[in-house]
């Protein structure tokens, strides 16, 4: 909810949301939105994106594993006042929540483009020694329905679903009018990031952030970044992290198991390229150069960045923003070595 504070008199009054149609723009508009948007919503580091729909077909709209295995049934079809987007996430699960490892891997290997399976992805992005055993792969299905705060229909629903014993979670977006619009359609938004466990660093709005250099995945991505002096992501939704950053934003480069091992500020010109260079791959790297670019020797670890800024970060996501507060800290301690 969205809170209208007035510091004099302290009256705190509630700002009224609105329906899409009140902005003349259609759900599937809205939905192209938050599909484009993805990346801002969906925690990288606590689910692994497996297949998604980009032509809006009769599949999942996003399908995701968490460190357990369990599969994620993202439903964004946000009819307003329609509960019966909840009976089709539920038809996905009776098919899709049938796919053992084998089929997951095949959606996958389509999605990914990379030829890497499934099961080494998942232990590389969680850490997993050893990794998952492929038959604990979707043995579970969480069902996931985006709804406007103001349908009130569909929530009920979700509740009464839950009550018997469904995992499935509502994911409530508010519009509001914009106060002091920059265009003729613009409105605003209110979506939290979806989350499988309480992130007290998400909400953080700063100019700072850690970028990892996919040097576990693939170390010519790390040193690639290194040797360019940019900033870089690659295919969807990962690469679009890339566009979250401003010029003159700090990247700290992260690599995996070693620490921050060089920071620059973000130019604010967004590039794409081709894969590692290969035609097959084209326009699934985002790359950003990073000015006043330095490596830092020796690395911080992530002991040690965690001992400076006083925070428990987990590293596993491609990319996080950090508060001003450990970003002044990180850089200070860079700058005396």
């Amino acid at each position: 909810m969205l809170f209208r504070v007035r510091a004099k008199n302290r009256l705190v009054s509630r700002i009224e949301g609105r329906q899409l149609r009140d902005f003349r723009i259609s759900e599937h508009d809205f939905q192209s939105i938050l599909f484009d948007n993805i990346e801002r919503f969906l925690p990288d580091e606590e689910l692994l994106t497996i297949a998604h729909s980009r032509n809006w077909q009769e599949e999942p709209d996003i399908l995701a594993l968490d460190r357990k295995g369990r599969l994620f049934i993202f439903e964004l079809k946000v009819w307003e006042s329609q509960s019966e987007n909840i009976l089709q996430a539920l038809r996905y699960g009776q098919i899709f929540g049938q796919y053992r490892y084998e089929k997951l891997n095949e959606l996958f290997a389509a999605f990914d483009g990379r030829k890497r399976s499934l099961d080494e992805v998942h232990g590389r992005i969680f850490e997993d020694d050893p990794p998952l055993q492929k038959e604990l792969f979707n043995n579970e299905q969480v069902f996931v329905i985006v709804t406007n705060g103001l349908d009130f229909r569909t929530r009920e629903a979700v509740r009464y679903w839950r009550s018997r014993g469904l995992d499935v979670r509502p994911w409530v977006y508010r519009t509001y009018a914009d106060p002091k619009p920059d265009s003729d359609d613009s409105f605003l938004l209110e979506m939290s990031r979806f989350s499988t466990i309480d992130n007290p660093y998400e909400d953080v709005a700063s100019k700072y952030f850690i970028l990892n250099t996919n040097h576990r995945n693939n170390p010519k991505d790390h040193d690639d970044m290194l040797r360019l002096q940019k900033a870089a992501a690659y295919f969807s939704p990962w690469k679009r992290k890339i566009d979250q950053l401003s010029p003159g934003d700090m990247v700290f480069l992260y690599q995996s198991g070693v620490g921050i091992v060089a920071c620059g500020d973000a130019s604010g010109s967004r590039e794409k390229a081709p894969y590692q260079g290969k035609a097959e791959y084209a326009d699934e790297e985002y790359f950003m150069t990073l000015n006043r670019f330095r490596l830092v020797e020796p690395p911080l670890s992530a002991a040690q960045i965690k001992a400076i800024s006083g925070r428990n970060y987990s590293f596993r996501g491609t990319m996080f923003s950090i508060d001003e507060e450990s970003a002044t800290g990180l850089r200070n301690v860079i700058n005396q070595r």
